[in-house]
């Protein structure tokens, strides 16, 4: 994941001329399909199997030893959001996601765990997995959200340390009604293709009470100075990502 500084920077050069991709026609479900919708409102639509394949794919895409053809389903607007000590905003549409994970394979990359489940309720997706950066070993929790045509709309990541992760030490897969997670409170995911609409009033109203969504539509205004400023301000923390802040246990599980 710190390795994601200098590659980041050069996906986001490469894809600024990149065109959104438009989605193939799916018949769409009208019922209760709405622009604003939150992801919890969509449901399972294809086999357990295939939420938890994308989810592996994920990892693999970064894995030095794989070929640059394994990668997940993609939507053309999928976010990366990566909680402190990581850079928030750290990846935004489909080019630069695909790109960013191509250049990781040049730094030696592999994964001592990648344990993925699938869930009914979204995240459908949601894994632990232990990176490996060429002995420095750093825990990571991943969540992937993902829209009716299978592709995946969100990707939001915790380094898997207690006091880091949005739900406590007991609930080990974050099922519980309290778990502080991103993605299910961006208007948008929810509509039958995940599609958001940053500037739309229905977005921005939702902005208005909660700091954390305002935070990520105006990093998205310019993903990539926001990008570098956060990388300035979490540079040194980053370094000891892979140890456990003062307190935790490594590994907890």
């Amino acid at each position: 994941m710190k390795y994601l500084a200098v590659l980041f920077t050069a996906a986001m050069l490469a894809c600024s001329a990149c065109k959104t991709a438009k989605l193939s026609g799916v018949q769409q479900n009208t019922v209760a399909d709405v622009d604003s919708a939150l992801s919890t409102r969509l449901t399972p639509k294809f086999p357990a199997d295939y939420y938890i394949d994308q989810g592996v794919k994920y990892f693999l895409t970064m894995e030095s030893s794989v070929p640059i053809k394994v990668k997940p389903e993609y939507s053309d607007l999928v976010i990366r959001w990566e909680w402190h000590p990581w850079l928030l905003l750290t990846g935004y549409k489909r080019r630069n996601l695909i790109d960013t994970d191509i250049l990781l394979k040049l730094y030696p990359t592999k994964y001592d765990t990648i344990d993925c489940q699938y869930f009914e309720q979204q995240p459908f997706c949601r894994c632990h997995v232990i990176f490996n950066y060429s002995g420095t070993r750093i825990p990571i929790y991943e969540e992937f959200t993902f829209n009716d045509q299978g592709e995946v709309t969100f990707i939001e990541a915790w380094s898997d340390f207690p006091s880091l992760l949005p739900m406590d030490t007991t609930d080990y897969w974050a099922e519980g009604h309290n778990v502080n997670r991103l993605s299910t409170r961006v208007p948008g995911l929810g509509n039958n293709e995940g599609r958001i609409d940053r500037k739309a009033d229905w977005m921005l109203r939702a902005a208005e009470t909660d700091t954390v969504l305002a935070d990520m539509l105006q990093r998205l205004r310019r993903p990539f100075n926001s990008w570098v400023k956060e990388y300035f301000k979490q540079k040194d923390a980053m370094k000891e990502a892979h140890h456990p802040p003062q307190g935790d246990k490594y590994p907890y599980r």
